[in-house]
């Protein structure tokens, strides 16, 4: 499904921590090719480890170690500059089909994400992104894809990756957290979340009141879904965008891997 990624390398503990449960979410997603990135920030100070040579040692070793151990291609790329863009202008040029980052964050209560890596390329992407969270539980055995859907038409893209997903033999479970049970646009959202649930027999649904962000973090941290799947309102621009959507915070806060579809 998503055959090539690129996979944002930064070379801590934290990242290597996070990459436990890489092999997984390649094998859900089909994935066939790695396309691993460093970027160079050059408005920070540099050390010698940050020369383009060194960095490139690193990651064509890396990406040999990882091709080995998980049956993928591999090829790497360095840029400088701000990280987010760059990785964006590299996934453009190199035709990639989606982008992974490992992910710091885990506080739905503060809208602390600002600057954080992640969030910007949440914020900016057109490609799928997949968000892996440092954590150091072990990573979910479930077979469970959770689709967290509002019903809208920003949400179709995300619904066709989740079905998509389900075609694997997974089990799945459609997610609509409504805030108003009696509302004309609620009952056009429940006839979605029916028809999702109906075309796809290996799925249920599950619909709570509630605020979405919270009750879907909620859901994520009892059930430990293997991923979570959704949707994203188009790309926008740093600095023109509020802090505190839906998706920035489940992302933000999830404890288990989250894919950002816009």
């Amino acid at each position: 499904m998503l055959n090539h990624l690129i996979l944002a390398v930064d070379y801590t503990n934290d990242w290597e921590l996070a990459m436990r449960r890489l092999p997984l979410m390649l094998s859900l997603l089909g994935t066939k090719k790695l396309t691993l990135v460093y970027i160079i920030e050059t408005h920070k100070r540099r050390h010698q480890e940050d020369e383009e040579g060194a960095v490139a040692g690193k990651l064509k070793a890396l990406g040999e170690k990882l091709g080995n151990d998980l049956g993928v291609t591999t090829d790497f790329r360095v840029g400088r500059g701000f990280v987010a863009s760059q990785i964006l202008d590299i996934a453009k040029t190199i035709h990639a089909d989606g982008i992974v980052v490992c992910n710091r964050s885990h506080s739905a209560a503060k809208e602390l994400f600002f600057g954080n890596i992640a969030l910007n390329l949440a914020r900016m992407t057109r490609l799928p992104l997949l968000v892996i969270p440092i954590d150091r539980s072990s990573p979910s055995v479930e077979e469970e894809i959770l689709f967290a859907t509002d019903g809208s038409d920003a949400s179709l893209n995300a619904e066709a990756c989740f079905e998509n997903l389900l075609t694997t033999g997974h089990t799945g479970r459609i997610l609509w957290v409504q805030t108003d049970q009696a509302s004309v646009d609620n009952e056009d959202v429940k006839q979605r979340v029916d028809a999702l649930a109906s075309r796809n027999p290996n799925a249920h649904r599950n619909i709570l009141t509630g605020r979405a962000a919270s009750e879907i973090i909620r859901v994520i941290e009892t059930d430990k879904p293997a991923l979570t799947v959704l949707g994203k309102r188009g790309a926008t621009p740093i600095d023109s965008l509020p802090l505190g959507s839906t998706t920035e915070k489940v992302a933000g806060a999830s404890t288990q891997p989250v894919l950002i579809v816009p």
